[in-house]
């Protein structure tokens, strides 16, 4: 590994100084992503007229192959461009996305500016999170910390921009707020620009060999290239079907790239491997919930929630924004705990967090089928039951979807950083995939004739459905904690034992 470390306390968090550059510009990169998120289904809806199932299974299939083809990232970045130019290339892809998007009426538009969202994606999610693990060297205690506030800010973006934008749409339009994201990764590119010395330092060995000429032609062919993805991926997103085949099969590909890398390695790295194969299972489950939030959640607050707050109507899509409060909340409390546990000799064990992460995530959405029996005449809710249910659902967040990503950076090799975050997203990807057919469920494409009430019910049962289903997985993932820590102890002392400076 030749990333550039350092061991000493630095800043407020006690964190490298890279770190403090990587953490503001995923705020705005985040910001602007959710900032899309948190009005694109309605957007689909109203503007373009989409059925609400229609709709889901848009954003779904979007935000699916958002993840599943960021091994295509995790490539570029450790083969062929190194980190801090990919990184660089995704920045200004989703610059104009993010316009595209926003900024038309028109359907194929739309689609190509999806697209170009994708490509941007793909060349900068991976490396972000790679970029974090390499600001440290192995069984550095602050490791999960440092996730946890990577983590945090993610969400404190996506807090401001889930706030602002749906009081911005409400006032404007939905693609003028759309649209405003794109602003947010203009600062991301200017923030990059002036922090640019902290990405140099901790690029990896594809980023710091060869010539700068080699590299500028190479990152001109790949944004042609990109630009030309961009349109056929939009292609893609206009049909459903394709768009699940291609999931699917990408999840296939990627359980069959992993044991042949796997087959490679040595026998303790076999084993790193194989333990985190079953967390990916347990966490595609996690992915299925968390797709509730931009369809299923946000539409129930659309039909089902009494949305006025002390004589204010709250728009019904800013109902996700309880979502990185409670992350923004409950992050630094985690962070601590993970460091004082760690520091006493009696850490949580990756397992455990995992498995409680989903246990908690079942007691949510339960509480959630539970508080629709307390209905109003219209077949309303108290808007209190899906704020506690979030937080609820933000803690078992934390421990899953945050912990995820430095569990991956644990397990794998150094050397395989970049293909190790790529098969997390595209884990993601198969879950939130598979999250967007579930909320269907309980879509309503036509309200002629069906009452509130008669739509609260299809909710109930969707949130049973995931409430015992994650409750039952959890209990099954705590009998195997303890072999599962004990393993992962096993190949953080060979990891250990076989570091290179």
């Amino acid at each position: 590994m030749s990333a550039t470390v350092a061991h000493e306390k630095q800043g407020f968090w006690h964190m490298p100084k890279a770190f403090y550059a990587i953490f503001f510009i995923e705020f705005w990169e985040r910001f602007a992503f959710y900032g899309m998120q948190v009005v694109a289904v309605l957007f689909f809806i109203q503007n373009f007229g989409l059925k609400e199932s229609e709709a889901t299974d848009l954003f779904s299939s979007f935000s699916g192959l958002l993840y599943a083809l960021m091994l295509i990232g995790g490539f570029l970045g450790d083969k062929v461009l190194g980190l801090r130019r990919t990184y660089l290339l995704g920045i200004i892809f989703l610059i104009i996305g993010y316009g595209s998007f926003g900024f038309t009426s028109s359907i194929y538009m739309l689609y190509w500016g999806m697209g170009m969202i994708l490509v941007g994606n793909i060349l900068f999610k991976t490396n972000a999170g790679n970029f974090v693990s390499r600001c440290f060297k192995p069984n550095d205690p602050r490791l999960d910390s440092a996730f946890t506030y990577f983590y945090m800010s993610i969400n404190l973006g996506s807090f401001f921009s889930m706030t602002m934008i749906p009081f911005i749409a409400q006032k404007t339009s939905y693609g003028f707020g759309i649209g405003l994201c794109g602003i947010g990764m203009f600062i991301a590119l200017v923030s990059y620009l002036l922090l640019r010395k902290y990405f140099v330092q901790n690029d990896n060995d594809a980023g710091k060999n060869g010539s700068n000429a080699t590299k500028v032609l190479l990152m001109l062919v790949v944004s042609v290239v990109g630009v030309i993805a961009a349109y056929f991926l939009g292609l893609l997103l206009r049909n459903p079907s394709l768009s699940r085949i291609l999931l699917f099969s990408a999840g296939g590909v990627t359980l069959i790239l992993f044991f042949a890398v796997r087959s490679k390695l040595r026998l303790s790295e076999q084993r790193g491997l194989m333990v985190a194969l079953v967390l990916f299972a347990q966490s595609i489950f996690f992915w299925i919930i968390y797709m509730q939030m931009s369809t299923s959640l946000t539409l129930f607050a659309v039909h089902n929630i009494r949305n006025e707050v002390f004589g204010i109507t709250i728009p019904p899509e800013l109902t996700q924004s309880f979502n990185p409060l409670f992350i923004f909340i409950l992050s630094p409390i985690l962070a601590t705990w993970y460091v004082k546990s760690e520091n006493s000799g009696n850490p949580v064990s990756i397992p455990s967090k995992f498995a409680g992460g989903l246990l908690v995530c079942g007691i949510a959405y339960l509480l959630l089928s539970a508080s629709c029996f307390l209905h109003d005449d219209q077949g309303r809710i108290s808007m209190i039951w899906l704020f506690i249910g979030y937080g609820l659902y933000s803690l078992g967040e934390l421990l899953i979807s945050a912990i995820g990503l430095s569990m991956v950076s644990k397990l794998f090799p150094y050397r395989l950083g970049g293909f190790a975050q790529a098969v997390w997203f595209v884990v993601t990807a198969v879950g939130q995939k598979l999250g967007g057919m579930m909320a269907g469920m309980a879509a309503v494409d036509d309200t002629n004739g069906i009452s509130n009430m008669e739509i609260l019910n299809g909710y109930q049962h969707l949130f049973t459905y995931i409430g015992v289903g994650a409750t039952v997985l959890a209990i099954i993932f705590f009998i195997f904690v303890k072999p599962l820590a004990k393993a992962m102890r096993e190949v953080a002392a060979d990891k250990a034992l076989h570091y290179e400076d």
